[in-house]
């Protein structure tokens, strides 16, 4: 019997080593996914429909439809923004990390789909600035950025999280200052955020926040505004890019 335990001990040994890296593997897994603060049901992101219009001069004419997507995925997410119209079909896409304070974009893409099979496109990728150095353009298709920057795709989805916050810019209507970039450049920005209110938007009067750029220093390629609903979910209700007095403007689909 004694025999037959000193033979068997090795392999119990083994087993129990081979349970060890097992169980710590799992440990580690489960250790992975960040433990992110932001409105219910962050975790599973968001898939929502807008229509879209073209503003100019006080008019506004239906011109588009969009789809706005929030994949997160452990420590990193996804977000796009696609719109299809008749005179161009454009595509957004932002990836980067995701941890406990929030989305750190590190690749920004831009599509566009124009008239007689004309194709542009654009593309840049995401660094930390060096200590000592000056957040730009550091190469090609390369921007250094400071911590916390935001792509106009990504701000979407940072704003819904601190939206979601019990404490944070929205609940005390204070302004919210970071760095937004685009596939050129990166430029610090003041955002103001409005106190919640009424507004018609996809056809039905919601309770909103209107969160818009305050900085005197605005500029016309990055200048952007969007509304979230102060109920609920705290869902991107509203979303308009500006450029030179233009706009394009896209709401929650009416239904």
């Amino acid at each position: 019997m004694r025999r037959r335990l000193v033979t068997a001990l090795p392999a119990l040994l083994a087993g129990r080593g081979r349970a060890v890296t097992v169980l710590g593997a799992l440990a580690s897994t489960c250790a992975v996914r960040p433990a992110v603060a932001g409105p219910p049901g962050f975790e599973s992101g968001f898939d929502l429909e807008f229509d879209g219009y073209y503003e100019s001069n006080g008019s506004r004419t239906p011109l588009a439809s969009a789809r706005l997507r929030f994949e997160p995925a452990d420590d990193a997410y996804r977000m796009t923004l696609e719109v299809s119209s008749m005179l161009a079909d454009l595509f957004y896409e932002s990836t980067g990390r995701l941890d406990e304070r929030g989305l750190h974009p590190e690749r920004y893409v831009e599509r566009r789909h124009l008239p007689f099979g004309r194709k542009r496109a654009r593309e840049a990728r995401y660094v930390p600035v060096a200590p000592g150095a000056q957040a730009g353009p550091v190469g090609d298709g390369t921007i250094a950025v400071p911590p916390g920057t935001q792509d106009r795709i990504s701000l979407i989805g940072e704003l819904w999280r601190l939206a979601g916050l019990a404490r944070g810019p929205f609940r005390e209507g204070r302004p919210l200052e970071l760095a937004l970039a685009s596939a050129s450049k990166v430029r610090p920005v003041s955002l103001g955020i409005d106190p919640p209110a009424t507004m018609a938007i996809g056809g039905r009067d919601r309770e909103a926040w209107r969160v818009r750029r305050v900085d005197e220093g605005a500029d016309d390629e990055l200048d952007i505004e969007v509304w979230f609903d102060a109920a609920g979910r705290r869902l991107p209700l509203a979303i308009r890019f500006i450029e030179q007095r233009r706009a394009l403007h896209f709401e929650t689909a009416a239904g």
